[in-house]
């Protein structure tokens, strides 16, 4: 269900003031994508409803002064501030008009696959190098198309626009991803970020992906099993050695 909140503050704040806090800003709470091994789901109201701030931009533009540069203003902690509903209300497109006028760093992460942050190319560009774009390619429509996935494209084609991107295969698929290909097809000046796929502590959520794969990839079921109930990292543990010493390749969470 969607649902349209007024909000009294569009910040969220991790850190301490002065120690490089982030500063979250959600244009929307939940996510559209429904991605079976996304960690978020791990909050009981995740996917449930979605909620749209409704009057976030003009709550942004009385409270918004410019932060210290040794913070960081951070899209996508709460949603995906690029799914598809941000074609219907465009507040993140809104909410960047109103910070480009500073000087405060800015990080979006977003895996969608639809295309609408190439709609905001240009208001990207206009914040030059304190913007960066962390691109997932974990789409749950995209893992298995290898490395004619959109999410590597779109990626790529921010990174020629001047965009600073990062990657992110969080989580790796593994059987389903390639990921060696998936790092080849990505520009060699991308960073890009590794984890694992996490398994969850409630039995209903791994029952959900283990479905999951049962329908959409079933020659890969019993591999995935092993990992579901009896940890199996071994894939984990062989890219770690084969990437250790690349330094454009880092592993989340060591």
């Amino acid at each position: 269900m969607i649902i349209e909140i007024d909000i009294d503050n569009p910040f969220t704040i991790e850190g301490q003031p002065d120690e490089g806090r982030t500063i979250m800003i959600d244009p929307y709470d939940g996510c559209q994508l429904l991605c079976p091994y996304c960690f978020q789901r791990t909050d009981p109201d995740w996917n449930k409803n979605i909620y749209v701030k409704q009057n976030i931009v003009e709550v942004l533009n009385k409270n918004y002064s410019d932060h210290s540069t040794s913070e960081i203003l951070y899209f996508g902690s709460k949603c995906d501030p690029y799914m598809q509903l941000e074609s219907t209300y465009h507040l993140t497109r809104k909410c960047l008009e109103v910070l480009k006028k500073g000087t405060v760093e800015v990080m979006i992460t977003t895996k969608s696959d639809n295309g609408l942050i190439l709609d905001d190319l240009e208001l990207l560009k206009s914040f030059g190098s304190r913007l960066t774009v962390l691109m997932g390619m974990a789409n749950i429509n995209q893992v298995g198309k290898g490395i004619n996935s959109r999410n590597i494209e779109i990626a790529n084609l921010l990174h020629n626009n001047g965009i600073k991107v990062w990657a992110f295969i969080t989580p790796i698929l593994p059987y389903i991803m390639d990921v060696d290909s998936l790092i080849n097809a990505l520009n060699p000046k991308i960073p890009i970020f590794l984890d694992k796929l996490r398994i969850f502590s409630e039995e209903n959520l791994n029952i959900e992906m283990e479905d999951f794969i049962s329908s959409k990839y079933p020659q890969f079921i019993s591999q995935y099993q092993r990992i579901i109930h009896n940890n199996d990292e071994e894939y984990y543990y062989e890219l770690k050695k084969k990437y250790c010493n690349n330094p454009r390749i880092k592993f989340l969470f060591m």
